[in-house]
């Protein structure tokens, strides 16, 4: 019997991450599914700042972290979320970091009152778990998109996040979410944000989704040394991407701890395959809301039966609906039926954007339920109202838009107005409760009083 116990501790050593070693075992030849593959390690991130990719701008990051980093020394642990006057950065961010510009200053982690930090400073953890890709020589600075889980360290115990009344939001807490509008925002396809937490010797695990965050109850390292030895294995080397947040529903195309190229998802929409292109085209910063993804996305095919031909590029958006609201497929689906039963001539919706497909996504494990933010909450805390449990949704859109920095002249602008103005007049000339809310940079959004949006393109031809 030990015999066994021994051949089978050693096959399951072989299949694993060793997190004391730069070298990982071979993954499964079989498994062609990289969010299955487990090979990650703990990085010491306090003194620097994660990166995002180049052309890739996230509202609350810096384009280039040196130049946050400079004058910070390094090992000085930061101060907890403050009253900074300065901090305009996220000014006009929801969610969250709203509270944080309400806060009074701490004191700063290891002690030291003196002075204040800069805003980006705040936004960094202390140790993160990251996606490691053996195959590519491994950088100093990881991506946003690379961390699977998110740790953060303070020396006392009541910094915790948990408060002592039960009820009032800690200077910790806050500082999580924060983390984790941003963690959502740079890596795809995520259906909450995982944090683990160690103050003086009281540890916490968290979760973070559209529907705002969970925080386990106060657990102490000395008593429940097993229990965190248990969750640091787990998270490490027993989880998969899917467990830790990963929509289930999307297969990545190579392993997300890849240095040289943005992931790279097979998402499913209507039975039919996309593959997706490149960085998203525009992302949610928000922690709590819809969260939307927007990208650009090719439809998968045979390669036999492909032929000769370019490939044809949509939109692909992906959010999360509130349960109440009237789902944006059906909105599209009602416009167009209007055109066809219009009398007063109205044959096309020219400057709208032309529905593919797209509705709400069901869980793979549980065919007959939508994904909520319930279905991975079950066990966390106690239940999600029924009323506001965010549903995901998910749309495939034939046309698409320019950037408005990728317009050389003023007479495309007008143009690209005009022709968002005529989307806009003929939605109005179908009746429908639309008002125009606000430009997002590549598309103007129309937006039902029941709050789904509808794009409107803004193309030059």
């Amino acid at each position: 019997m030990k015999g066994d116990e021994k051949h089978a501790h050693n096959e399951e050593e072989d299949s694993v991450k060793d997190n004391n070693s730069d070298h990982s075992t071979p993954e499964p030849a079989k498994d062609t599914n990289f969010a299955r593959h487990i090979s990650r390690i703990w990085l010491d991130v306090h003194s620097i700042i994660p990166r995002t990719d180049e052309g890739l701008f996230i509202p609350g990051m810096p384009l280039d972290p040196r130049d946050v980093e400079e004058g910070i020394m390094s090992g000085h642990k930061r101060p907890l979320p403050g009253d900074d006057e300065d901090d305009e950065d996220d000014a006009d961010t929801p969610g969250p970091s709203k509270v944080r510009r309400t806060m009074k200053q701490r004191p700063a982690r290891d002690g030291n009152s003196q002075g204040k930090t800069d805003a980006f400073e705040k936004r960094r953890p202390d140790l993160v778990l990251v996606d490691d890709s053996t195959p590519e020589p491994r950088e100093s600075r990881p991506f946003w998109r690379h961390i699977a889980v998110l740790l953060e360290v303070k020396r006392d115990r009541q910094d915790g996040p948990n408060p002592a009344d039960g009820t009032t939001l800690t200077g910790l807490a806050a500082q999580l979410a924060d983390m984790a509008r941003l963690h959502l925002a740079a890596r795809p396809f995520m259906r909450f944000s995982v944090h683990l937490t160690v103050c003086g010797a009281i540890f916490n695990l968290a979760i973070f989704d559209r529907a705002g965050g969970v925080v386990s109850k106060d657990y102490n390292i000395i008593k429940d040394l097993e229990m965190f030895i248990r969750i640091i294995r787990r998270l490490g080397r027993d989880l998969d991407a899917y467990d830790l947040g990963l929509d289930r529903t999307v297969v990545p195309r190579h392993t997300l701890g890849s240095w040289k190229q943005f992931p790279v998802f097979q998402v499913t929409v209507g039975g039919l395959g996309y593959i997706t292109k490149g960085l998203p085209l525009w992302q949610s910063t928000g922690l709590v809301g819809r969260g939307t993804f927007v990208c650009l996305v090719e439809l998968e095919v045979d390669p036999e039966k492909s032929g000769k031909g370019i490939a044809r590029t949509f939109i692909l958006k992906n959010a999360w609906r509130a349960c109440a609201r009237l789902a944006e497929s059906t909105v599209y689906k009602m416009i167009y039926s209007a055109t066809e039963e219009s009398t007063s001539g109205l044959t096309n919706l020219d400057g709208v954007a032309k529905f593919v497909d797209g509705g709400d996504i069901y869980d793979p494990q549980q065919p007959n339920e939508m994904v909520k933010v319930s279905s991975h909450r079950k066990g966390f805390g106690g239940p999600i109202n029924e009323n506001d449990d965010p549903i995901l949704h998910r749309l495939v859109l034939a046309s698409r838009g320019c950037m408005l920095y990728e317009f050389t002249t003023f007479s495309q602008l007008m143009r690209a107005a005009k022709k968002m103005n005529s989307g806009t007049c003929n939605l109005f000339s179908l009746r429908f409760p639309l008002t125009l809310l606000q430009d997002f940079g590549h598309f103007m959004s129309v937006v039902l009083f029941t709050g789904t949006s509808v794009l409107v393109t803004c193309s030059l031809v």
